[in-house]
C-alpha cells in the first residue's frame, strides 16, 4: 500500500484521504489476504484464470473478465461486493471482507484495469487484493483530519513482479506512468532516492522509500501507482503497486 512506504516530499500524491484509510487498514489485511490466498481455487475457471493458476475464495466477481487471455478488471462500475468478489462470509463482528486473487505461477500473470475516464493500465500482477471496510463512525487522527470516513469503503491494492536494478524499477515505473498519461515528475524524485541510497544511515536502511503518483479522481475513485525499494538491498529490489480507494458506499 502506498501508505506503508515512507513519503517522499515533491512526489506527485494520490488525492488527499486515499494513502491515509489504506495504511489504518494494511496490518489487518496482509493478515486477511494471506489466510484467504492458502490453498484457495478460483471459484469459477476460465482459460485466463486456470491458465496462471490464480487462487481465489469467494463468489465469481462480476467486474472481471478476460480478453486475450488478460484478466481485464473493469474499475468503472459502482463499487461492491458482488462486483470485486468479496466473500461476506466471515465472523460474527468483523467489519472487513477481502477479495484476494493471487498467482499461482511462477511470475505472475498479465493483468488490466479500465478507468473512470477511459484511462486504462496493464501490469504483470502477482496479487490482486480488494477489501470492503464497514465503518460506523468516521475515524479522526489528532490534527482532525478523516482518515476514514463513514459508510462501506472499498480498497484496492495490486503487487506486481518485483524487478531488481535501477534501470529496471525505474522504467518499470515510467511505464505506468505513461500508460495512466501522468507526468514524471515523481520518475526524477525516485532517480534521487536511488543515487543517494548508499549514504542512507544503516539504521535506516531497512526501511522502505519510494515515490507515488495519482490519477486525478474521477468517478469517485482514487487510483494511483507507487513504487519502493530498501537502501540496504544490493541489488535493489523495486516493488510497484497499484492502490485504489473509493469514496464511501451504501451497505
Amino acid at each position: 500500500m502506498i501508505a506503508a512506504d515512507r513519503g517522499i516530499a515533491g512526489a506527485v500524491r494520490v488525492s488527499r484521504g486515499g494513502p491515509r484509510r489504506r495504511q489504518v487498514l494494511g496490518t489487518a489485511l496482509a493478515a486477511a489476504v494471506v489466510v484467504l490466498l492458502t490453498g484457495c481455487a478460483d471459484g469459477s475457471p476460465s482459460s485466463g484464470g486456470s491458465e496462471h493458476g490464480v487462487s481465489h475464495r469467494g463468489p465469481e466477481p462480476t467486474a472481471r473478465s478476460y480478453e486475450d487471455g488478460v484478466e481485464t478488471w473493469d474499475l468503472t462500475v459502482p463499487p461492491s461486493v458482488e462486483a470485486f468478489g468479496i466473500d461476506t462470509d466471515v465472523p460474527e463482528g468483523a467489519r472487513t471482507g477481502v477479495g484476494a486473487y493471487g498467482s499461482e505461477a511462477a511470475g505472475g500473470r498479465p493483468v488490466r484495469f479500465l478507468l473512470p475516464g477511459g484511462k486504462q493500465v496493464r501490469v504483470q500482477a502477482t496479487q490482486v487484493v480488494f477489501d470492503a471496510l464497514d465503518n460506523a463512525q468516521e475515524m479522526q487522527d489528532a490534527s482532525g483530519e478523516v482518515i476514514l470516513p463513514k459508510g462501506r469503503l472499498f480498497h484496492l491494492r495490486v503487487n506486481t513482479v518485483p524487478v531488481a536494478g535501477a534501470k529496471a524499477g525505474v522504467d518499470g515505473y515510467r511505464d505506468v506512468l505513461r500508460q495512466l498519461d501522468l507526468p514524471d515528475t515523481s520518475v526524477a524524485e525516485l532517480e534521487e532516492e536511488i543515487a543517494s541510497a548508499d549514504s542512507v544511515d544503516p539504521v535506516d536502511a531497512s526501511q522502505r522509500v519510494g515515490v507515488e503518483a495519482g490519477v486525478p479522481k474521477t468517478g469517485g475513485l482514487d487510483f494511483g501507482p507507487s513504487t519502493s525499494f530498501r537502501p540496504n538491498d544490493d541489488p535493489l529490489l523495486f516493488t510497484l503497486r497499484l492502490n485504489g480507494a473509493w469514496d464511501p458506499a451504501s451497505n
